[in-house]
């Protein structure tokens, strides 16, 4: 019979922190503290279950509330948008189309911010205050596909001597420049990176590392544009912002690079996120306050539920990355695979170099089908920010990015409509009942001791969903009804509901 897994896993050598005495030191309740925090997070989660009740009238009320300032809000968002695409200058940055994603989701996300957060009202969208953030945004994001793409490249151990030499300073500096001011950086990262090195292509731009390292310098050029137009008692506050959240994201590259550690903690793991999601968003939601004249101490502590939202995000980019990051940094899907689903920690690895090839919802179904266990686990953290940090706008902002970015729904860029991504099982059956029941075998197999068989038969329709041909018999399995809450509430729906549409469409 299989070994059951359990949720206690010390061993001596998983230790992360340098220890004066090893001896004195007790393993098991290092890791039984960190294996707690699981735990309890599953029964948080299914205590919530319980307590779930969907109303049309509740959610018909909360939407016409919602609705009464979009429909003027809006428009006018759309409008500025079309207006800064066609800005020749921007344009120079934003050719790439493998940008759209990430263009569409700071210009999403700028919205939410300006309108839900900060109430800035159609009129004060006009004034388009908030640019400069979205540039930074946009900087820090295509930034980090170049540093990652160097690492790539060049190799782990060689960016490590580089970061290492303590005669070049890699951070953003600022200094008052007669009227203004500007941010720049006392380095050339052509003086410091091999020729072959910057000759060399990034496959997914297109374009070698030297012209990549022009694009990030003319967004530079773009932000200290900007930076001037600012009213001159904006000015510094902002430049010193923008430096300290690029500062903060290079802070957690230098982490990765020199500091990570496979034997890395559940605690390690969550304060690590924090530092990287939290601290960097609030640093960025005060430079948005900055510049659209709002007194920061008024919307402080809402800061914390929005950066709760980029959290979720990362967990669903913690699953599709997981082939990359495994040996680079600290992922919450590696973390779960290692500590409780060996068995697939052991499949990661030896796939993740065909996995690194695959893109899109291919990959996701690949990960969803052969680590279940850890996806379940991974999905209770985003199950749990939808429960306890976000209110009803935020939940849907929330369901709607796990949908477009991680199930793909009306998602071009994550696969063809149509597309099914799963193999012929049987060349003489590869009918729906006989997809969803290779899904189902292969799910049920998880032996982990948290994870019931209703996670395991509600993973059967999250994993489903990945298929377009899937998708739409599910969705004319249920009624219109159940189809809005499944969706809508993606991450909220109750595992027990999801469990027993599952058994309805196997025939269980």
């Amino acid at each position: 019979m299989k070994p059951k897994h359990t949720l206690i896993k010390p061993t001596a050598q998983t230790a992360v922190l340098p220890l004066p005495d090893d001896k004195l030191f007790d393993f098991k309740s290092y890791y039984n503290r960190d294996n707690q925090l699981l735990l309890n997070l599953v029964a948080e989660n299914n205590k919530y279950d319980g307590a779930v009740t969907f109303s049309l009238g509740k959610e018909f009320f909360n939407f016409i509330k919602f609705a009464g300032f979009m429909l003027l809000a809006f428009p006018v968002a759309v409008y500025m948008r079309s207006r800064i695409r066609k800005n020749k200058r921007l344009n120079y940055i934003l050719q790439f189309k493998e940008l759209l994603t990430v263009r569409n989701n700071i210009e999403k996300g700028s919205f939410a911010y300006d309108t839900l957060l900060f109430k800035q009202s159609p009129l004060g969208l006009l004034q388009n205050k908030s640019h400069l953030a979205n540039l930074v945004c946009l900087a820090i994001l295509f930034g980090d596909e170049f540093i990652d793409g160097i690492a790539m490249q060049y190799g782990k151990r060689n960016i490590q001597n580089i970061l290492g030499n303590d005669d070049v300073d890699y951070y953003l500096c600022c200094r008052q420049t007669g009227d203004g001011w500007e941010l720049y950086y006392q380095f050339d990262i052509c003086n410091v990176l091999p020729e072959g090195v910057l000759n060399s292509t990034n496959s997914k731009y297109g374009i070698n590392y030297k012209t990549f390292y022009g694009h990030l310098l003319f967004l530079l050029e773009e932000i200290n544009v900007h930076l001037n137009k600012l009213k001159r008692t904006k000015q510094a506050e902002a430049a010193a912002l923008i430096c300290k959240v690029c500062n903060r994201c290079f802070d957690t590259y230098k982490t990765d690079i020199t500091a990570f550690n496979i034997h890395y903690t559940l605690t390690d793991l969550l304060q690590y996120q924090k530092t990287k999601d939290d601290d960097i968003i609030q640093v960025l939601l005060t430079l948005r306050a900055v510049l659209l004249d709002k007194k920061q101490l008024q919307y402080q502590k809402q800061f914390t539920s929005w950066s709760s939202i980029v959290r979720s995000m990362q967990l669903y980019d913690d699953m599709q990355d997981a082939p990359a990051d495994c040996d680079y940094q600290m992922n919450m899907l590696c973390y779960l695979a290692q500590n409780y689903c060996l068995d697939e920690w052991l499949w990661l690895q030896q796939h993740k170099y065909m996995l690194q090839k695959q893109t899109g919802l291919a990959l996701h179904a690949a990960i969803s089908l052969n680590m279940p266990a850890s996806c379940m686990l991974c999905q209770q953290f985003a199950r749990n920010i939808a429960y306890t940090k976000l209110n009803w706008q935020q939940c849907k902002i929330q369901n709607y990015l796990w949908r477009k970015n991680w199930l793909g729904f009306n998602n071009p860029l994550l696969g063809k409509k149509g597309g099914n991504v799963y193999p012929v099982i049987d060349k003489d059956d590869n009918s729906i009942a006989a997809k969803l029941r290779f899904i189902h075998t292969k799910i049920m197999q998880v032996d982990v001791d948290v994870i019931t068989t209703d996670m395991k038969l509600a993973h059967v329709v999250d994993t489903a969903l990945l298929d377009e041909e899937l998708k739409k018999h599910i969705f004319k399995a249920v009624t219109a009804r159940e189809k809005y809450f499944l969706t809508s509430c993606y991450l909220q729906y109750p595992v027990k509901s999801k469990a027993a549409l599952a058994s309805k469409l196997l025939c269980l």
